[in-house]
């Protein structure tokens, strides 16, 4: 039993469903006995990323607003990469800065939620315009050629995040798929149950595991699945003040005006086309 030889990485993005996300990985970390570190801003890591990481004893960094930059400075790893719709981000930003998201450590939201709720929702998403750029900046100059980085789209994934989630852990080199007989199941589940004592009630008795068996990733992406997480709601039943408010791709269409494309055209059109959502800057609602 040991760590994997290279640091894992999730690299996502604000409204890219990245609580889903790390809470999965959160989960296979606390089962296999490994550091997860989720980092939210520079300030978190003291502006030194591969400093934060060799100090914490980082093997799986999930980097939440992930810069380019920083990403450049890591040492060896191997990590999947999380983009989705820009027009959904600022329709989910929106309500999610509106009612849902945490201000805790950041400040700059309790002043921008204060303004949201003196507007309209027309006028709230062109604020959501300029308080989200950073994040549209750091997409657009994402190096998305990336050997050791697997790309996903949101929109795709969540469609059978089951296959999806084996085949990113099959990507990062920690999948078990061999058979896992009763006497195998039995001696993960020990090891496992060691971890998460060791992790929750700081017990010396852990050891970590450089894979986990397929079918308890299984079992740990159905646990989080948007109908538990909204205590029995499907995607595409809107609660505004959840923060899985929807789960649906697409729903920029039932918020944005002809005045909203007009301005993300002007500012963004050219995402999109990068990112693969439009073939070129001529769309339309």
């Amino acid at each position: 039993m040991s760590r994997p030889d290279h640091l894992l990485a999730y690299f996502g993005h604000h409204k890219c469903a990245s609580t889903w996300i790390h809470n999965i990985v959160g989960n296979v970390c606390d089962e296999t006995g490994l550091e997860c570190s989720y980092l939210a801003n520079d300030e978190m890591f003291d502006h030194d990323l591969p400093g934060y990481i060799e100090g914490h004893h980082v093997d799986f960094l999930c980097l939440v607003n992930a810069n380019i930059e920083h990403v450049r400075k890591l040492p060896e790893f191997r990590g999947f990469h999380m983009v989705r719709d820009p027009r959904d981000i600022l329709a989910s930003a929106y309500f999610s800065h509106l009612h849902s998201h945490k201000t805790e450590a950041w400040p700059a939201l309790v002043e921008h939620r204060a303004k949201l709720q003196e507007v309209s929702k027309e006028e709230g998403l062109f604020l959501e315009m300029d308080f989200n750029a950073p994040v549209f900046e750091d997409m657009w100059t994402w190096d998305y050629e990336q050997p050791n980085v697997m790309e996903l789209k949101q929109e795709e994934f969540t469609k059978d995040p089951l296959n999806g989630f084996v085949d990113v852990f099959r990507f990062l080199g920690v999948l078990d798929e061999t058979h896992h007989g009763n006497k195998a199941r039995a001696k993960f589940l020990l090891a496992s149950a060691a971890n998460v004592l060791s992790r929750h009630h700081k017990l010396p008795i852990g050891k970590p595991l450089a894979t986990l068996p397929a079918e308890r990733l299984l079992g740990i992406v159905h646990n989080n699945r948007f109908e538990t997480k909204t205590a029995g709601r499907t995607a595409g039943q809107e609660d505004v003040k959840s923060h899985y408010r929807k789960g649906q791709p697409g729903d920029w269409r039932n918020h944005f005006t002809p005045d909203h494309v007009a301005e993300f055209k002007k500012r963004h059109a050219e995402l999109l086309v990068r990112l693969g959502y439009e073939q070129d800057a001529d769309w339309e609602l």
